[in-house]
C-alpha cells in the first residue's frame, strides 16, 4: 500500500505533462493555411472573389458595414442546419477587432469550409488612413 503513494504522484505526473504538452506545446498551436489574416488593403483587394461577412452584433451592423457584407451571428454560422453560407466559396470574415473572426474561422474550417480570410485589427481597420511622408 506504501507503494502507491509513490506510484500515484508519478503516474498522475505523467499524465498531467501529456495533458498540457498536447493542448500547449508547439504543435497545439499549428497554423493553418486555410486561415489567412489579412491587412485591410489586401482584404479590400479581394474580399469580392467570395463571400464577405460580418459577424458583429445587428446593431453595430446598422450603424456602419463594409458595403455587400451580410451579417451573421457565430452562433448561426455554427449551427448545422445554415446553409445560406457556402461552403465551396472562400469567407472573407470581419469583427470589431480580428478575435472574433479568427475564433470563428477556426470553428468553420473545422465544419468544412475551404478558405477562410480575416480582416487583421476588424472594421475599424477599413477607416484607417496611413499617411504617407
Amino acid at each position: 500500500m506504501e507503494i502507491l503513494y509513490y506510484v500515484f504522484p508519478v503516474v498522475f505526473g505523467l499524465l498531467l505533462g501529456i495533458f498540457l504538452s498536447k493542448r500547449f506545446g508547439p504543435q497545439a498551436h499549428k497554423k493553418n493555411e486555410n486561415l489567412v489574416v489579412l491587412e485591410w488593403p489586401e482584404f479590400k483587394k479581394n474580399m469580392r472573389k467570395g463571400q464577405l461577412i460580418d459577424i458583429r452584433k445587428q446593431d453595430e451592423v446598422e450603424k456602419d458595414k463594409i458595403k455587400g457584407a451580410r451579417n451573421f451571428s457565430l452562433r448561426v454560422l455554427k449551427s448545422k442546419h445554415q446553409t445560406k453560407v457556402r461552403k465551396d466559396l472562400p469567407l472573407y470574415l470581419y469583427c470589431n477587432n480580428g478575435k472574433k473572426s479568427y475564433k470563428a474561422g477556426n470553428v468553420l474550417l473545422k465544419k468544412g469550409f475551404k478558405k477562410v480570410y480575416i480582416l487583421k485589427g476588424g472594421f475599424p481597420a477599413t477607416k484607417m488612413t496611413f499617411e504617407e511622408n
